[in-house]
């Protein structure tokens, strides 16, 4: 497989949903400019190949393949009333539905893309994310989980039999780990940030349930992780694991929020480590010969932070040089807090050698 450009899909629409707060309400992050930032970055990178596609609104059963119907109609009904809480930092607005359905329909479009056209990794730029909403309940500014609703869909129409699923937001993808926990055909992992004093979700005792046991895999590090340790949680940990599990496709949940500049996230990593990204996923879909390749854009709150932070992955993707970016600067780091990290991942692969 050689990837020759990226679609890009997005919709014109994507910028309507807006939480009523003001920062520094976390709500208030998630807003039209963060995705308007990138999009005018890449308008810079004219070196850079890609292809737009417009994304197709999603419909109510494709919701429905993933998520109870509670969930959509609370969506749905909350929309209609013009705002209201649909769960943990889950706020409505009069645009929530026709975004979100944008944002799902994007989604879809790049499965089915990247496995009708071989040579194109396909990215859905678009919002809300997805990968906190749950098969019942919205959180954590997700409303419809995005990349599990294109997963299932693209197994069910497509005749795909096994997907991938990385996951690199600064934090845990609960959503997606639920939909998928027993499911053996869907393999996720996830990178982020765990807080080991107030345990919560994420931790890496969570390996699947009954015949999926081992497809679940969590890399939960310390806050502050620098670049080398993310580097180090693929060679040791991601890459060998899909690898093993061999994917007809790859599937991304691209969250851009570990940044050190990012207001949401606590991590210490620039655009380089998402140019490392890029290019390990083209590599393995090289190396797998996969039949596609996909990423939805989840989290990023930073709008300065991700124009460069999507455009070195999408140049990965390519296997294109890592671009040199303003971002990248010297930071200071800790020499124990990385060993702390490196014995977090080395205690991963010890656990999941068990399930190989």
């Amino acid at each position: 497989m050689t990837i020759e450009k990226v679609a890009i899909v997005t919709h014109p629409k994507a910028y309507q949903h807006m939480a009523p707060f003001p920062k520094p309400n976390l709500e208030a992050f998630e807003a039209p400019l963060r995705l308007q930032m990138i999009e005018r970055f890449l308008e810079t990178q004219d070196w850079l190949g890609y292809e737009n596609l417009k994304a197709p609104r999603a419909t109510k059963e494709d919701i429905l393949c993933v998520h109870s119907p509670y969930l959509y109609e609370s969506v749905r009904v909350m929309s209609l009333l013009g705002g209201g809480s649909l769960g943990e930092a889950a706020q409505a607005s009069p645009d929530l539905l026709r975004n979100s359905l944008a944002s799902v329909g994007g989604a879809i479009k790049s499965a089915i893309h990247s496995i009708e056209n071989s040579s194109v990794h396909a990215f859905s730029l678009l919002r809300p994310p997805g990968h906190h909403a749950s098969s019942s309940t919205p959180a954590g500014l997700c409303f419809f989980n995005n990349i599990a609703i294109a997963v299932r869909k693209m197994m069910q129409e497509k005749g795909i039999g096994k997907v991938s699923i990385l996951d690199f937001d600064d934090h845990f993808g609960n959503g997606t780990s639920e939909i998928f926990y027993a499911d053996p055909s869907v393999q996720y992992i996830s990178v982020h940030e765990y807080d080991y004093e107030n345990f919560g979700l994420g931790h890496y005792e969570e390996h699947g349930y009954g015949d999926a046991e081992g497809t679940n895999i969590n890399i939960p590090l310390l806050d502050g992780a620098s670049d080398e340790i993310y580097e180090y949680a693929l060679e040791r940990v991601v890459i060998p694991h899909i690898q093993s599990f061999e994917p007809e496709v790859i599937a991304v949940s691209a969250g851009f929020d570990p940044h050190y500049a990012d207001p949401v996230g606590n991590m210490n990593i620039d655009s380089r480590t998402f140019w490392k990204l890029g290019i390990e996923v083209r590599h393995l879909t090289e190396k797998l010969d996969v039949k596609g390749s996909f990423s939805v854009f989840e989290g990023g709150y930073n709008p300065l932070a991700t124009g460069p932070s999507a455009v070195a992955y999408l140049t990965g993707l390519l296997g294109k040089e890592k671009p040199k970016l303003e971002d990248q600067i010297e930071r200071e780091s800790f020499e124990s807090l990385d060993n702390a990290n490196l014995e977090i991942i080395d205690i991963v692969a010890e656990e999941m050698a068990k399930h190989s």
